[in-house]
């Protein structure tokens, strides 16, 4: 979190006025006041002053750790619903594209990579799995909405999911409206390439995803597809 030396100069006068103003009080009072009641009484007034900051600076670094903790929690959420988020978008992709074989962060990566005619050739979208992309989507936006107004994702975050999303609907509309395979092809390749980059970005991410594939690898005995 960037903090700005003059959000923290401006934030920090009332308090810098409360304690200048409690001091004043005291000072004028040892010298000039005479009269014990009054005396006592601009003593605690200044008493007063000068526990204000005190008070309120307890207040915020207490409210900072409980919002520190509840940043924290939540980011842990956060990234591990975008694992599994992105991990059912790319076992979807795959299994719509006719790929096979073992997959690894290592070969999403390579994923980015293939020659779209080889997806175009195979690519199949059935009702059930625009469906499934509809939710992804959905989660998707509601992930952005939810973290993004919370400062939970950064901006180079956001910009890579929003991609995806973007991506995901222009697939969805040329499959369906276009028939255009070889549009779909590109969109599909340029979701593997945005997911792997998610992963590359956030070692949390990564590491989510990766455990994510060995559960369901070890649910049936054999690495998913």
């Amino acid at each position: 979190m960037n903090i700005k030396l003059r959000d923290v100069l401006l934030k920090s006068i009332p308090y810098l006025l409360s304690i200048a103003g409690g001091v004043a009080l005291f000072l004028i009072t040892v010298d000039n006041v005479r009269d014990p009641a009054v005396s006592d009484l601009m003593n605690n007034i200044s008493a007063s002053l000068l526990s204000i900051p005190i008070v309120f600076l307890l207040y915020d670094y207490s409210n900072y750790r409980v919002s520190k903790k509840l940043n924290q929690t939540l980011a842990t959420n956060m990234s591990s619903r975008v694992s599994s988020l992105m991990l059912g978008l790319v076992l979807v992709l795959r299994q719509a594209a006719g790929l096979h074989g073992k997959l690894t962060l290592a070969g999403l990566n390579k994923m980015r990579d293939m020659p779209a005619r080889n997806i175009a050739n195979k690519i199949k979208i059935t009702q059930p799995t625009l469906a499934k992309m509809r939710q992804y989507h959905t989660d998707l936006d509601d992930i952005m909405y939810k973290y993004g107004k919370n400062n939970i994702l950064d901006t180079g975050s956001l910009q890579n999911l929003s991609g995806i999303t973007l991506d995901l609907v222009r697939l969805m509309n040329e499959y369906e409206f276009h028939g255009n395979k070889k549009a779909v092809a590109k969109y599909a390749l340029d979701i593997f390439g945005k997911i792997a980059d998610w992963m590359d970005s956030d070692a949390g991410a990564a590491i989510n995803f990766q455990k994510m594939l060995q559960q369901a690898a070890d649910s049936d005995g054999t690495q998913p597809n």
